[in-house]
């Protein structure tokens, strides 16, 4: 009498369905905290640039207010361009005509 076997290849194949599903699933979850986590160091690079700029930017515009206060501008333009503040006899009113 022929013996037969109950059950035997079967589940061979769903153990080795299950693993290759799950080799599959952990392969995508290890692939996306990698690139979660090159974004997440891009994203810092980024922030420290961002705020290495906003620095300068606020240095350069005290330079820019600095630079373009009157005590800053008079003795340039009385020097070098021979101007000075006017008097109150040398202020000229002018009106404005109606159209």
């Amino acid at each position: 009498m022929a013996t037969r076997k109950v059950g035997g290849g079967g589940g061979r194949l769903r153990l080795a369905l299950f693993l290759l599903c799950f080799l599959v699933i952990s392969g995508g979850v290890i692939l996306r905290r990698s690139f979660g986590i090159s974004a997440s160091t891009e994203l810092r690079d980024l922030e420290a640039k961002r705020s290495a700029l906003i620095a300068e930017r606020l240095h350069v515009e005290a330079e820019i207010r600095s630079a373009s206060s009157r005590a800053r501008i008079q003795p340039i333009a009385e020097q070098k361009l021979n101007m000075h503040v006017a008097v109150d006899s040398q202020l000229v009113i002018l009106s404005r005509i109606a159209p």
